[in-house]
Formats: structure tokens, C-alpha cells, sequence
């Protein structure tokens, strides 16, 4: 029997260090997982900000697009496309821009080859994202 008391006595705290050491780890999975929670939420809001600035750039192209190749013309010079659109009202695309618009072309043959860049730009708070998207065209 006194030798069962002994043992108690020297195992007496070992419980209250071994709690604390468990809320200690615990404490730095939580703060860890926090972390990265954050962080997912962050590079998502990057993804969303940068698709937006593609469409934002694609819009661009597809104006130009239809600045060149208009209905009922037989003619096509990049002097159609001069200005970018204003995209500030569309659905989807407030806060982005198209930054910049550039059309470049060269004939061969007799058929008109287009080169069309655009640049979409989007802000969102501190962030702002760009994407630029180029498309190649040609008379027929």
C-alpha cells in the first residue's frame, strides 16, 4: 500500500502539464488553419478581380472586332478602331476598364491582316489586377 502512494505522488501534475501542453499544440493548429483560411480568401479574391479583368480585356477585342468587320462594308482599317470602350456601367465589370486598345495591321496577297491587343483593368479597394488579350484577324 505504501508503495502505491509513492507512485501516486510522483505522477501528481502530470495531468495539469500534459492539459497545458494539449491547449499549447491546439492553440497552434488554430492559429495555423486561421492563417491559411485567410490566405485562401485572399488568392480567391485575386481570381475574381483577374477573371473580371479578362472579360474586361475580351470586350475590348470583340468591340474592336466589330468596329473592323461592320455589316454591309467591304473596307477594314484599324483608323475604325480609335477609341476603347466605356464599360463603367456593364453588369459584372463596374470598376474595370479597357486601358488600352491597339490594332495593327499589314496586307499580303491582298488580304488585310489585323493584330488587335487590348488591356482590362480592374480595381477593387487595394487591389488592382490586368490582363491583356491579343486576337488575330483577317479579311476574307
Amino acid at each position: 500500500m505504501c508503495h502505491k502512494k509513492s507512485l501516486r505522488s510522483k505522477q501528481r501534475g502530470a495531468s495539469l502539464i500534459m492539459a497545458v501542453f494539449m491547449i499549447v499544440i491546439f492553440s497552434l493548429f488554430a492559429a495555423v488553419l486561421v492563417r491559411m483560411i485567410g490566405s485562401s480568401s485572399e488568392n480567391i479574391s485575386y481570381e475574381v478581380i483577374g477573371t473580371r479583368a479578362y472579360a474586361a480585356a475580351d470586350t475590348g477585342n470583340q468591340w474592336a472586332l466589330q468596329q473592323l468587320f461592320q455589316l454591309n462594308t467591304s473596307t477594314s482599317s484599324c483608323v475604325d478602331v480609335t477609341t476603347p470602350p466605356d464599360i463603367s456601367a456593364v453588369n459584372g465589370l463596374i470598376g474595370c476598364r479597357v486601358a488600352n486598345l491597339q490594332c495593327d495591321s499589314f496586307v499580303e496577297s491582298g488580304v488585310t491582316y489585323f493584330t488587335l491587343t487590348s488591356t482590362g483593368v480592374c480595381d477593387s479597394g487595394d487591389v488592382s489586377t490586368s490582363r491583356t488579350l491579343q486576337v488575330d484577324a483577317r479579311t476574307l
